[in-house]
């Protein structure tokens, strides 16, 4: 087969290197716009089990990116004054520009063609490549393939409501930080983690209220990054922020109904955005480049074959993933919601935010970290209604009291028709969701 890929991100590179590894006959080529020592942002962060993945599918980038780890097991909620670590979340973190050096020559290694500085005509695009059997648009978040193909694509964009840069620091970090800052303007927070020794990277947000108040749409990148080094200024510790096409943006949420057009895949943050507070965007498209390497590999020359497998494969798994992203970034709107709470009831709040992430699960990355939880809570209910010595159910199971009305347990669950059996029985409706 003669693939041809639109894009040199992780994505792009990551599918070209699987495949070619695994069939040196196909010939496969990357046509990248930038040059190769072209990047732009800082890290990117991966969990241990993405780690595990990117292992099975090619020990030798794993090994090459691994020595470039900067490591850490704790996550830290600096807020008014107060740190707080949760532990037991394996993450590593690696300099964007060293994943795509790495990735480039394992490409290179494999017989992988790569075209940098080149141009596609986007208007000739089969065209251009008529001799290709697949194209792969892997060409970003602002895919211009995917805008000519919109209604195809069945595409969908939304841009959410808080705004955030994407800067660095020299400021050294020995744990995944989430900084809060309140100011009269309004509410920020940065999130930030080591990459490499050296640089950390800082992901800055704000309420739309606070960048208003602020005159963020007006400033430079030298100015915006002069002014959060001022709201930051304790947490930077002397420290800078460097900018690299650092602007204020607003995260779009990106769908496509379908994933194929003719022999048009499209693959990464083209398809489908998860937003960064979860630290899944690079971790999506590699796996989604895992998923249709395999597509291809398992069913070589039908086209029509590897766009369904590509799908089957990977669509439950990127909205799950989306979902998650999609409750998180709501959380982070909704930060002055949620500033009043105490102090581990704040950082639990966070903690399980996505959903994806549950009372028994953070008991079993950090018993300590849940014990203050517990305790935070208990000595905060009215007397009469602590629970006997030893006696400690999950908070939502412990009584709530409406003016006269007091309910045993904190659990409120939606009344749907669906719900109800038949004649006493359960009907197929239950049987699919409750097994």
């Amino acid at each position: 087969m003669k693939i041809t890929v639109i894009g040199g991100g992780p994505g792009g590179l990551y599918f070209a290197l699987l495949t070619k590894k695994a069939r040196p006959d196909f010939d496969i080529e990357i046509y990248e716009q930038n040059k190769a020592n072209d990047t732009f942002g800082f890290g990117v962060v991966f969990s241990d089990e993405t780690l595990d993945e990117f292992f099975a599918a090619d020990p030798e980038s794993y090994d090459l990116i691994r020595d470039q780890f900067a490591y850490w097991q704790d996550i830290v909620v600096e807020k008014d004054g107060e740190r707080t670590i949760i532990g037991g979340n394996g993450f590593a973190g690696c300099s964007r520009f060293t994943l795509l050096e790495i990735l480039q020559k394992r490409c290179l290694q494999v017989g992988v063609k790569l075209n940098f500085e080149a141009t596609v005509d986007i208007d000739k695009l089969e065209t251009q490549f008529a001799s290709s059997d697949m194209i792969i648009a892997a060409d970003g978040i602002g895919s211009r393939i995917r805008e000519k193909y919109a209604d195809d694509f069945e595409r969908t964009i939304e841009n959410r409501r808080n705004h955030f840069t994407w800067m660095g620091s020299t400021r050294p970090l020995d744990a995944f930080t989430f900084f809060f800052k309140e100011t009269p303007e309004g509410h920020f927070c940065a999130h930030t983690y080591q990459y490499e020794e050296g640089r950390s990277t800082w992901v800055i947000e704000c309420t739309p209220e606070a960048f208003e108040n602020c005159g963020f749409e007006g400033m430079s990148e030298e100015e915006s990054a002069k002014y959060l080094e001022g709201v930051f200024a304790d947490e930077l510790d002397g420290h800078g922020l460097i900018i690299n096409r650092s602007i204020w943006r607003q995260f779009p949420r990106v769908r496509c109904g379908t994933w194929n057009v003719g022999k048009i895949a499209i693959l990464g943050d083209a398809k489908a955005s998860a937003h960064w507070s979860i630290g899944s965007g690079t971790k999506l498209a590699m796996e989604c480049a895992i998923g249709l390497s395999e597509a291809v590999l398992e069913n070589a020359g039908d086209v029509p074959a590897v766009m369904q497998s590509y799908e089957d494969k990977r669509r439950t798994p990127v909205e799950i993933i989306q979902h998650a992203a999609d409750v998180s970034l709501r959380w982070f709107e909704n930060m002055p919601r949620h500033w009043k709470l105490k102090r581990y009831e704040f950082a639990f709040a966070l903690m399980s935010r996505s959903k994806s992430i549950t009372w028994d699960n953070v008991g079993l990355r950090d018993p300590e970290f849940l014990t203050k939880v517990e305790d935070e809570y208990y000595t905060s209910l009215p007397t009469g209604a602590q629970p006997k010595a030893g006696k400690r159910p999950t908070p939502m199971f412990t009584p709530i009291s409406f003016r006269d009305v007091t309910l045993s347990n904190r659990v409120v669950v939606a009344p749907m028709a669906q719900y109800s059996a038949i004649d006493g029985m359960p009907t197929d409706w239950h049987l699919m969701h409750y097994g």
